[in-house]
């Protein structure tokens, strides 16, 4: 799925040009929304009405189609995605999940500010 060195945005608007066509296959509407920028978004309609965003990534060695808590795809694939997103399959496909939502950054340690103490003696 590599070009010669394109850009990361470019690469984006590809893949989410892609999946657009095939959620058209399956009778359903998608719009890329800014298709002009380097942080594109496909919007659709899940199974159940609602509206679903999708975004492309690269995480670890490949491209992912990733939406809601739960969904993703390899990019690689954009017609089991859109199967996903039409409710033909199981979102994602069971051997191409990845538990993003547990690699999102995280706070660590005590990141409250503290005031010297008496600093605010005179606040309350």
């Amino acid at each position: 799925m590599s070009s010669p060195n394109p850009s990361i945005g470019a690469m984006r608007r590809s893949l989410l040009a892609r999946l657009q066509q095939e959620v058209h296959r399956f009778g359903r509407s998608a719009l890329v929304a800014l298709a002009g920028s380097d942080h594109p978004v496909l919007y659709t309609v899940g199974t159940d009405g609602r509206r679903v965003t999708m975004v492309a990534l690269w995480l670890g060695d490949s491209w992912w189609f990733v939406w809601s808590h739960s969904g993703q795809a390899r990019a690689d694939s954009p017609g089991e995605a859109a199967a996903a997103l039409a409710g033909h399959s199981p979102a994602g496909g069971a051997g191409n999940v990845r538990a993003l939502v547990s690699r999102r950054p995280r706070t660590r340690g005590n990141r409250a500010a503290y005031a010297a103490p008496g600093a605010l003696a005179g606040v309350a």
